[in-house]
C-alpha cells in the first residue's frame, strides 16, 4: 500500500468532522471567500469536508449547482446536514473518492479543492480526473499547503479571536497532528505548477498570500 495512503486513513477524517464544521478561523474564511470569486455555474468541491464553502455560494446567482465530494462517512453526514440547513435543492453531496466519481466527464464549469491535495495518495491521478470532469474552459481553484506552512504561528494568531470557543483547543491540536505528519504532501509552488501543467491545466493566477505564506493558491483553466 502507498505510504501516503496509510498516513491518512479515513478514520482520521471521521474524527475531525465535527471540529472541522465547528471552528472557522479568519485565515480559513479569507481563503474560502477568495476561492468563491472564481466559481460559477455547476461547481464540484473535491475533498469538500463538511462543505464549509457552500454557505458562501448559496446566494450567488451565477451558481447553478454545487456537488461536494468526500470519502469520509462522517464528513458526508455533517456536510449533508449543512446543505439541509441551506435548503438549496441543487446543492448535493457524493460519498466517494474524487477519482472514482463516475458519469461526470465534461459536466462541471468550476472545480475547487481546498486543503485536500496534501492527503492524496496519487495526486496526478486525482488531478487528471478533475480535469476530465470540467467542461471546456472550466476553472479549477486549487489550494494546498507548501513546506513553509507553520500551523503553530497560525494557531497562536487564531487563538486571539477564538480563545473562548469551546472547540478551539481540540481543533488546534487536531490540525497540528494532521500537519505534523512527516508524510503530508506539502508541495512547493513550482512543483505543483509542474503537476497541474502535466495533466493539461493552464495557470491563470498563483499566489502565496494566505496562511502567512503557507498556502499555494492556484487558479487554473482547462485547455
Amino acid at each position: 500500500m502507498n505510504k501516503q495512503a496509510m498516513t491518512y486513513p479515513v478514520s482520521e477524517w471521521e474524527k475531525y468532522a465535527r471540529l472541522h464544521a465547528s471552528v472557522t478561523t479568519s485565515f480559513q474564511l479569507a481563503v474560502y471567500k477568495e476561492a468563491c470569486k472564481y466559481l460559477s455555474g455547476d461547481i464540484i468541491d473535491c475533498g469538500c469536508g463538511t462543505a464549509k464553502i457552500a454557505p458562501l455560494l448559496v446566494d450567488n446567482k451565477s451558481v447553478t449547482s454545487y456537488t461536494g465530494v468526500d470519502f469520509a462517512e462522517e464528513m458526508v453526514v455533517v456536510s449533508k446536514w449543512m446543505l439541509q440547513k441551506l435548503q438549496q435543492k441543487s446543492f448535493i453531496i457524493e460519498q466517494c473518492k474524487i477519482e472514482e466519481l463516475k458519469g461526470k466527464e465534461g459536466y462541471f464549469t468550476s472545480a475547487v479543492s481546498i486543503q485536500s491535495y496534501y492527503s492524496w495518495p496519487d495526486p496526478l491521478l486525482v488531478l487528471s480526473h478533475i480535469y476530465k470532469m470540467l467542461s471546456s474552459d472550466g476553472i479549477f481553484v486549487l489550494v494546498t499547503p507548501n513546506p513553509s506552512l507553520s500551523l503553530e504561528k497560525l494557531a497562536k494568531e487564531s487563538e486571539k479571536e477564538l480563545i473562548a470557543h469551546p472547540d478551539f483547543e481540540a481543533f488546534k491540536e487536531y490540525n497540528l497532528q494532521l500537519a505534523g505528519n512527516t508524510q503530508a504532501n506539502f508541495i512547493s509552488m513550482d512543483e505543483l505548477i509542474s503537476q497541474v501543467q502535466e495533466v493539461g491545466f493552464k495557470v491563470l493566477e498563483c499566489n502565496q498570500n494566505h496562511f502567512l505564506g503557507g498556502l499555494n493558491f492556484l487558479v487554473l483553466k482547462k485547455e
